[in-house]
């Protein structure tokens, strides 16, 4: 363990300390997407996504014209990378109320990119349940830690696990869901938890584009036990074909299909 004492006491009230407010409260919002051959892939959907969670969470005269010109340079720099940009607030106000006067930081992360999962996942229940509160849902806002304790669920390369609201299967824990039930496509709705990812709306506007059957409805354990196929999707896979659920083999007709459809670039 690392201890770290910050002493922001001070004399002089004309220097006020700046604080941290995404480190403190979780105040902000993030997108993690690839740059493939120096192009940032589907950029709009992100940058969208970016907007409606500042108008969301408040972060009034947000602008994205600093970062986009930013993405450009970095863009021209490196061919391949993973990159997420995070925003957060920051205020010399203490306490949880926003300032009027709250400035905001914006951090862009590069690593390397990551190679595609191997072919197929097992989706399995995790333990953790995710949080509730439909004034935040759909947003992907920087409060993760039911993600953190899901993935600590995951125990090898080929799993994920599927989270929970109530009775109700909401997501994996870095993904959204698809499940075929009588030839229809199923996803969670997300009107109370959960996070919109940007390879699920790519995959509902595919479906509606090629005259898919599907439906955004309420999924609950016993018709998650009726589905012939699935898959899950995040922007760093793409498509991630499910080879059975909670060990109950699934025969993969359609989602294999559809991952060449829907590449992550």
């Amino acid at each position: 363990m690392i201890i770290q004492v910050i002493n922001q006491i001070t004399t002089d009230s004309s220097k006020p300390v700046s604080l941290d407010r995404g480190g403190l409260f979780g105040d902000g919002f993030f997108t993690t997407g690839i740059i493939v051959e120096h192009q940032f892939c589907h950029q709009k959907l992100h940058y969208d996504r970016l907007v409606k969670s500042a108008q969301k969470l408040q972060f009034t005269d947000f602008t994205l014209s600093a970062i986009e010109n930013n993405i450009v340079e970095l863009c021209q720099k490196h061919q391949n990378a993973g990159i997420r940009i995070s925003i957060s607030r920051r205020q010399t106000q203490r306490g949880y109320a926003i300032s009027p006067r709250a400035e905001y930081d914006c951090t862009i992360h590069l690593s390397d990119l990551t190679d595609a999962p191997i072919e197929f996942c097992e989706l399995i229940d995790a333990n953790t349940s995710v949080s509730y509160n439909k004034d935040l849902a759909g947003i992907k806002h920087l409060n993760r830690l039911d993600s953190v304790l899901a993935a600590s669920e995951v125990l090898t390369k080929h799993q994920e696990v599927l989270m929970y609201h109530e009775d109700l299967v909401i997501c994996g824990s870095r993904s959204n869901l698809f499940i075929n039930i009588d030839d229809v496509w199923l996803t969670p709705k997300l009107d109370r938890c959960g996070i919109e990812g940007i390879t699920r709306r790519r995959v509902l506007k595919m479906f509606k584009q090629q005259q898919i059957k599907h439906q955004i409805t309420s999924i609950d354990r016993a018709l998650l036990d009726q589905a012939s196929d699935a898959f899950v999707t995040n922007s760093l896979i793409g498509i991630w074909p499910a080879k059975s659920i909670n060990g109950r083999a699934l025969h993969n007709k359609d989602s294999n299909h559809f991952k060449k459809l829907v590449t992550r670039k």
